[in-house]
């Protein structure tokens, strides 16, 4: 039953341009979505200076980010979603590929270092002064990560 779904997605899929090419559009799409959002409030997290920010304004910064997570969480989903549809339709050049593995091994650590910094975004509400050192740690890895996955990406439509 699966593997009749798989194989009549992957003729569907590949027999149609305009599918495949709006799935890899929002596919795209949720990448600049989620991405974008990230890359913004990344930016901002590592221009704010704690030892020159009193606590008391740690939460003007902090507010704000709760409704950053849910679009880049939107955009992850959407990503994700598109992703597997595109992996359905050539399921053996995608499970061979060091390229995709590595690509899902950083979207993991993504997810991960998000996990990260809601964490530190708690210390920061709360006053707790070391919040700040992991905040600024999880922006600058969130940062290399959505650019990473966005290169395997880009190797990954060349394979």
């Amino acid at each position: 039953m699966v593997i009749g779904a798989v194989t009549s997605w992957a003729k569907f899929y590949n027999d149609r341009t305009a599918v495949s090419a709006a799935v890899t559009y929002l596919h795209i799409a949720g990448m600049l979505l989620g991405g974008g959002f990230a890359v913004v409030a990344d930016r901002e997290a590592l221009r704010v200076a704690p030892d020159a920010t009193p606590p008391e304004r740690w939460s003007d910064v902090v507010d704000r980010l709760p409704g950053v997570h849910r679009w880049v969480l939107a955009g992850l989903s959407l990503t994700f979603a598109t992703g597997f549809l595109m992996m359905f339709a050539d399921l053996d050049t995608y499970f061979s590929s060091a390229v995709f593995w590595t690509k899902m091994g950083l979207i993991a650590l993504l997810l991960a270092n998000g996990y990260g910094r809601v964490r530190a975004e708690r210390l920061l509400r709360q006053g707790i002064a070391t919040g700040w050192r992991w905040f600024r740690r999880t922006s600058v890895a969130s940062l290399v990560l959505w650019f990473a996955v966005l290169l395997s990406s880009t190797i990954l439509t060349n394979v």
